[in-house]
């Protein structure tokens, strides 16, 4: 087998050309991909025929929701497809409808980028390319435009130039888009009352009154307030909320392993026996309310109650309903006093009250103009942000102090750290375990079947590290999610947010360094052992010999993972299994809900495929093409689970996508140290210093212009 990478003072037999893929190995990938994908597209078209409204919940909502594709096995695809911007702004809102825009923007650039590598990269540097072998095959050429020589160099150095231009001119032209399509829903939305209130936190002792935080608000010249709330300190109401609540559950509970769900009993009356249950009687009056509901229990009983052994089982039920009805109303009312007296008392003293309060203004400008001001002399007093919508807020973490929240989340990052270092040892080993060699020490026998049949080696050099390091991958967001709530972030879209930065910043090393570096160190472990100074050769001759791996990545979430998703494996086991155990009409009605979006699940992974492209853009360029593929099939797939399948729990706007945009464009700085490391390594320094400007460059884009579009 023949490197398609050759490196001066290299020995003939270059150790890394395991790792090269040829086009046998892409088409086993492909395959098996499209094995995958296909099979799960058509259980997906049949199992939707056969139950839409489990494959499609969203159009059982009674307001915004996508119109019903019926039991058609292939003509939903087309309704997705015909799906109109303005309808996904309407019933999905405007996060999913930028969020798909984002899809539609890295496919064009997917494409235009595979054009230029294509058309212009790889010819140019096969002409001026004088050490590449005659007999070296197209798909090589195409797979890897390597850096055989010092000649190429030069194409290479006018592509950092060409991409660079073209991802922020794709970037820059969304997020121009962004912005004007964000300020167009404000301004639609700005006479409601989240877009006119703030929310402050860290509320300073002498502004801890109502009055006076209105008071100081005006006299800042901010505009009329209309009103001030100050977050109470109430967690001992909310302890006996949930106490008083799972009293109730067990009370629908008893009363229908007593009654049925639905009650089929002759002269049933829901509405006589829900007045019997709540009414607060005493004495001889709860007496007479406690015998109805025996005699009305008995009379709608079911069928298995009226025996009379099943009338001595009935009876042994009613004393447990008696049982717990009255610590149920024991319960309630002191919920009652205890909300009657703490609210009639409050007078917003600091010790009863949070350090965390809502300012509602007569109209938007002022809120906005409050949440990009100063208006507190101290630096960490008086802190103010546009306030959430009341269902994105998180109210169990509203009133944390702050001492509180910052050892949270010195805590949540300690564990963040420990956690990303645990996994890294595993994707290592994992590394190491998938490998010919590694298997040859369990299963002799697997290494010289493999030379003999290409697929299997495909199979097990390139399909198995991919998959396995997905699926070890699919359990990360639960945990960071955990991290998130541990930390106190107060509300969900920022929780979801810290989920995503936290999550890509995991792809990213996980992926895309050490499953990269390991096989470098693998392939080159003695050298560097026997002399450390070759270190960075090594490292930059072997780095680009792991865009095959990559490509097969790419391949497998777009044409496997993807088609996968729209089974929803997950969500409908767990909806089947808590069917199969619901028993109250509260537990089907939470049974029966759309699942929420979350998007830890949909961004950080297209993030990581774009940073990929990024990195192996001028040495791999047929990687855009598999690039735009994923684009476009990620694009659709998530369209359908958006418009669909997923309820939205909040809107923040747009507000977090900016944030992705600043994340796609730093990813330009693998790049440019790649392209650097190897042209220093081939001793073209003019390059190099060419090169440099375009740090600067990406430097000043990010830090200085990016910060006009958030302000």
């Amino acid at each position: 087998m023949s490197s398609v990478l050759v490196l001066e003072d290299t020995p003939p037999q270059d150790p890394a050309d395991e790792y090269l893929a040829h086009a046998s190995d892409l088409l086993t990938q492909t395959t098996f991909s499209l094995l995958i994908g296909g099979t799960a597209l058509f259980w997906f078209c049949l199992l939707r025929s056969r139950w839409p409204d489990v494959y499609a919940p969203r159009g059982r909502l009674l307001f915004a929701a996508p119109a019903r594709i019926g039991k058609t096995f292939f003509r939903w695809i087309s309704m997705v497809l015909h799906v109109k911007d303005a309808d996904i702004l309407f019933s999905a809102g405007l996060d999913a409808l930028l969020v798909l825009r984002l899809f539609r923007m890295l496919a064009w650039l997917s494409f235009s980028a595979s054009l230029i590598g294509l058309l212009v990269v790889v010819p140019a540097k096969v002409l001026l390319d004088s050490d590449s072998s005659k007999d070296t095959r197209l798909y090589d050429r195409v797979v890897t435009a390597a850096l055989g020589s010092k000649d190429s160099l030069v194409v290479h150095f006018a592509f950092a130039y060409v991409f660079t231009a073209l991802v922020y001119y794709y970037i820059a032209r969304f997020a121009y888009e962004t912005v004007a399509l964000r300020w167009q829903y404000l301004l639609r939305v700005r006479n409601t009352r989240p877009a006119r209130s703030i929310m402050v936190t860290s509320i300073p002792r002498e502004l801890a009154r109502e009055q006076r935080l209105k008071q100081h608000f005006e006299e800042c010249g901010l505009g009329n307030v209309l009103s001030v709330e100050i977050v109470p300190r109430i967690e001992r109401l909310g302890v006996l909320v949930r106490r008083r609540y799972q009293l109730l559950k067990r009370i629908e509970e008893q009363i229908v392993l007593m009654l049925g769900n639905p009650c089929r009993a002759v002269g049933y009356d829901p509405d006589a026996l829900h007045a019997l249950l709540t009414a607060h009687t005493h004495g001889a009056e709860a007496e007479i309310r406690r015998a109805s509901i025996r005699q009305a229990l008995h009379a709608w009983a079911l069928p298995q109650f009226h025996s009379e052994r099943g009338a001595r089982r009935l009876d042994a039920k009613l004393d447990q309903l008696d049982l717990v009805l009255r610590r149920f109303h024991h319960a309630d009312s002191v919920l009652q006093e205890v909300r009657s007296e703490w609210f009639s008392a409050y007078d917003g003293r600091r010790e009863r009250s949070s350090t965390v309060g809502y300012v509602t203004f007569e109209n938007a400008a002022s809120a906005h103009l409050a949440a990009q001001s100063f208006t507190f002399s101290q630096p960490f007093e008086m802190r103010v942000d546009l306030a959430s919508e009341p269902r994105d807020v998180f109210w169990q973490l509203v009133t944390l102090p702050r001492v509180s929240r910052q050892m949270r989340a010195f805590f949540s990052l300690a564990t963040y750290i420990l956690m990303l270092l645990y996994w890294l040892t595993l994707a290592f080993l994992l590394s190491t375990l998938v490998s010919l060699d590694s298997l040859k020490t369990y299963l002799p026998w697997l290494p010289d079947l493999a030379e003999k049949n290409r697929w299997i080696k495909a199979l097990f050099q390139y399909t198995t590290p991919t998959l396995m390091l997905s699926l070890m991958n699919a359990c990360i967001p639960y945990i960071l999610s955990w991290l998130a709530r541990l930390e106190g972030i107060q509300s969900r879209s920022a929780i979801q947010a810290s989920v995503v930065r936290r999550y890509y910043l995991f792809l990213l090393s996980n992926v895309l360094l050490i499953f990269t570096i390991s096989r470098a160190v693998l392939a080159d472990y003695s050298k560097w052992i026997d002399n450390p100074a070759l270190i960075p050769r090594l490292l930059a001759t072997r780095l680009p010999t792991a865009a095959p791996f990559f490509l097969d990545y790419v391949i497998l979430h777009a044409l496997a993972l993807y088609p996968v998703q729209l089974l929803q494996f997950g969500s409908i086991f767990l909806a089947v299994f808590r069917r199969t155990v619901c028993r109250t009409p509260r537990q089907f009605a939470d049974a029966m809900r759309p699942n929420y979006v979350d998007w830890a699940f949909i961004l950080p992974q297209p993030m990581l495929v774009f940073t990929v492209l990024a990195t192996y853009s001028s040495l791999a360029p047929f990687i855009f093409v598999l690039g735009a593929v994923y684009f476009v099939i990620g694009g659709f797939v998530t369209k359908y689970l958006l418009y669909y399948v997923y309820s939205r729990q909040f809107e923040t706007a747009g507000r977090f996508i900016l944030p992705v945009l600043k994340a796609l464009a730093g990813s330009l700085w693998h790049y440019y140290v790649l392209i650097i490391g190897l042209c220093a390594l081939k001793g073209k320094v003019l390059y190099v210093l060419l090169l440099l400007p375009l740090l600067y460059i990406n430097w000043y884009l990010l830090s200085r212009v990016s910060r006009q579009f958030y302000q």
